[in-house]
């Protein structure tokens, strides 16, 4: 049954603030991409700036330790509390009309180091919230509601910068991460997470590489991880910007369009995996649905008709989602709890591959071109993915 995760009242307060917090991520990236690369004309500085959101991805690891070892609530609300605080600075400068290039990149880099603090709560906070045997539907609701919002975040920032301007589209931003903080602030989470790891921070981390080391699957999930964020997923932040600007000759409402796109076939992906749960094969739809992924990627290159365009994105996003969502309850599902967080911290810095993708990308596109750079990043993630299957053959059994 799709919506048996919902039924629970402390799973539903999770999911509304992970849907806020979406919508205003989503939206925030749309508005301050177009803005940089708007003001700088370059879409090297626009790599640079989208590759500043996931700074915090170095201290993934520590960020790990931290969850296992302190009070998940307070984590969390912690963290939300960062993003509506700086996105409310970004609003007093744009409503005084004091807003400067250099005040985005300077925002960006401290919210990207509650970002990755975020991806590692809400790994942990699936299991924390939900049953095992409820892990692969609230996985898939998750993703698919988040999906959801990144259809509506592009469409609904997009729009405000175009028609209002930068402080209308932060005012919508600001008003989610606060509903946010609200919905984590009710949240109840089990009292046996309250219980303090003594073990120090670098006996912590030496456990979990050795526990990684010796588990080929998690690596070989861990190495997906790091090669989707560096090849498909940093698409959206760079490439699709500059795609639109430079090559479909569409605004920022456009390019909202293009990204909605990508996320309701995103949409469509995940929801098929929550309301069919046996449709999701373990490793081997992993690394399948990696080669189609990457594959269709390639289409993009071949047309400047935005319907097509479109299309080829919604089908992207299908793919998308098969891959992430069954990255995710794989690990979940492998992971003993009380390895969990440290686990989820390494794999949050599996994500750092997504601004070195973004750095290429920019890089390359100023150089070469935007096709260029999808070109060069989709045959790398096909050349990874064959070799994850070729020498990681457990993943590929794994269920």
């Amino acid at each position: 049954m799709l919506l048996r995760s919902f039924k629970q009242k402390n799973f539903r307060y999770f999911l509304f603030g992970e849907s806020f917090l979406q919508i205003g991520d989503i939206a925030e990236m749309l508005v301050l991409a177009w803005v940089v690369l708007e003001r700088t004309d370059n879409p090297a500085l626009l790599g640079i700036f989208a590759a500043l959101r996931f700074l915090g991805t170095l201290a993934s690891p520590f960020y790990g330790v931290w969850v296992d070892k302190y009070n998940h609530k307070t984590l969390l609300l912690i963290g939300r509390f960062v993003f509506a605080f700086m996105s409310f600075i970004l609003l007093v400068l744009a409503l005084t009309d004091l807003l400067e290039v250099w005040h985005l990149f300077v925002i960006i880099t401290i919210s990207g180091l509650a970002r990755s603090f975020r991806n590692i709560m809400r790994e942990v906070l699936t299991a924390d919230v939900i049953e095992p045997k409820l892990f692969a539907n609230a996985i898939g609701l998750t993703r698919s509601t988040t999906d959801l919002m990144n259809i509506l975040g592009p469409l609904l920032g997009g729009l405000l910068l175009k028609y209002y301007g930068i402080s209308a589209a932060y005012i919508l931003i600001l008003s989610v991460y606060i509903g946010s903080v609200i919905s984590g602030y009710m949240l109840i989470l089990p009292k046996s997470n309250y219980r303090p790891n003594q073990v120090s921070m670098w006996e912590n981390l030496k456990k979990v590489s050795k526990y990684i080391k010796m588990n080929q699957v998690i690596c070989g999930l861990l190495v997906m991880a790091f090669i989707v964020n560096f090849t498909m997923l940093s698409m959206k932040d760079v490439l699709l910007t500059v795609f639109a600007k430079e090559i479909l000759y569409i605004g920022p409402d456009g390019l909202g369009r293009l990204i909605a796109s990508l996320f309701t076939g995103a949409f469509i992906g995940s929801l098929s995996i929550a309301a069919f749960t046996t449709f999701q094969r373990g490793g081997r739809f992993l690394l399948i649905s990696s080669f189609l992924w990457h594959g269709l990627g390639i289409l993009l290159l071949f047309t400047t008709n935005v319907t097509i365009f479109m299309i080829i994105l919604f089908s992207i996003g299908i793919f998308q989602s098969y891959v992430m969502v069954t990255m995710a309850t794989l690990l979940i599902k492998i992971t003993p709890a009380k390895m969990r967080g440290r686990v989820m911290g390494v794999r949050s810095l599996a994500i750092y591959g997504l601004p070195l993708g973004l750095l290429t990308a920019g890089f390359i596109s100023n150089t070469y071109g935007a096709p260029t750079a999808m070109l060069i990043q989709v045959i790398i993630g096909l050349c990874i993915t064959a070799l994850v299957t070729l020498l990681l053959r457990n993943l590929w059994y794994v269920k």
